[in-house]
């Protein structure tokens, strides 16, 4: 059927660009509503729409909403290009920075984005998403998959070669022609200096995959960093807290030792008292003693 293809981008652009949590039940609705309408090939065909990653959904979503931002990641990608065909390095190594902010600031705007959709992004998913930007600003072809905020899984590049766009994007009909360009013929043999050329340009790439990989490892570095010196911080206001409660606890010991001291004393002075008393009451019974048989002689003389 011919108009199919042009029906199926349409259905297709509504489907990646809804929440993640309503693709399924509107593919199945859109797909039913094509049964009824008579078109089964289209029907077919958007049922095997695949439901994308978490990872391309934020991609897309941020195509269609952040256009402007998106834009600006796709020029800078063609500068870069640009750089690396005139193999000025120099010019590499500032565009290289660019792109790391950009890209930086660009995903953390679509995580607050997605944020607003009601859908959380975590930080790996965030780095897909930056690579599937970075593979757009490497190859013009990513940059034209990108563009059609279709993507089924995110996107890779390897800074060497094209990325591969298998599986990428649900209609590849939308991306359009995606046959590498052919060189040129030429009658003439490259000379010696095309071909050091070349080997620069490709030690070029090699760099470039190298700085994204290392890139790469770097954010992940800085979220373990981050997550030790949260849990160091935690730790350090517990054992201040425990040293506050040490001393606290220290004082009172030394104000319960000096109360002992005094008690003792105390006691020992009441003890001292004590025998005092006793002896003096036995005096006095045995007094009563001598004069109650003093009184016992008096009263039973003639």
């Amino acid at each position: 059927m011919p108009e199919q293809p042009s029906d199926l981008v349409a259905v297709a652009n509504e489907l990646y660009g809804l929440p993640l949590g309503e693709f399924v039940p509107t593919r199945n609705t859109r797909a039913k509503q094509a049964r009824k309408d008579g078109d089964t090939d289209l029907a077919w065909a958007i049922q095997g729409l695949a439901k994308p990653s978490l990872a391309a959904w934020l991609a897309n979503i941020m195509v269609r909403h952040m256009a402007d931002e998106i834009g600006q990641v796709l020029d800078l990608g063609e500068t870069l290009r640009q750089a690396q065909n005139d193999l000025d390095a120099s010019q590499l190594r500032e565009l290289g920075q660019q792109r790391r902010r950009l890209l930086s600031a660009v995903v953390e705007k679509g995580r607050d984005l997605a944020d607003d959709l009601g859908q959380q992004i975590s930080s790996g998913v965030a780095d897909q998403t930056a690579e599937s930007l970075q593979a757009a600003m490497a190859d013009e072809q990513a940059a034209a998959a990108l563009r059609t905020g279709l993507l089924v899984q995110p996107m890779a590049s390897s800074g060497l070669e094209s990325v591969d766009l298998d599986g990428v994007v649900a209609v590849p009909e939308a991306v359009g022609d995606r046959s590498p360009a052919r060189p040129k013929k030429g009658g003439r043999k490259k000379s010696a200096e095309k071909d050091k050329e070349a080997e620069r340009r490709a030690a070029v790439e090699r760099a470039e995959a190298a700085l994204a990989d290392a890139e790469r490892q770097a954010r992940r570095a800085e979220r373990e960093r981050g997550k030790h010196e949260e849990k160091v911080a935690k730790l350090e206001a517990r054992a201040l807290q425990l040293r506050s409660e040490i001393d606290e606890l220290r004082r009172r010991l030394v104000d319960q030792e000096h109360a002992l001291m005094s008690t003792e004393d105390r006691l020992e002075a009441a003890e001292d008292a004590r025998d005092s008393a006793v002896a003096a009451a036995e005096e006095a019974d045995d007094a009563v003693a001598d004069v109650r048989r003093e009184l016992d002689r008096l009263t039973s003389g003639p």
